[in-house]
């Protein structure tokens, strides 16, 4: 009986600890979701938009279609950047 109550103890514990976690790595996410779901994004040097749906390559050298925040179906990585083509500029894209 007494490790019943200690084991809802702990639960009782530990819960507002996970839930603050949750919602902190969700918020530290936030940019990443955010910008998951836009078509474009400005350039921040030139005002420009920049697609961000179209053909990618990732650095593994494979080629795909589709938003560039979609993990490489063959590394699985995230690109870091997108350029701007009309002055040349890196935009920063959020991590995950």
């Amino acid at each position: 009986m007494t490790g019943a109550i200690a084991q809802i103890v702990r639960w009782l514990i530990l819960i507002p600890i996970l839930v603050a976690r949750f919602i902190l790595h969700a918020f530290q996410r936030l940019d990443f979701w955010i910008m998951s779901y836009r078509h474009e994004v400005l350039c921040r040097n030139c005002g420009s938009a920049i697609s961000l749906v179209g053909i990618w390559r990732c650095r593994c050298g494979y080629t795909y279609k589709g938003h560039i925040l979609r993990p490489c179906p063959v590394c699985d990585a995230l690109p870091r950047m997108a350029r701007c083509f009309q002055c040349g500029v890196t935009e920063e894209l959020p991590k995950k």
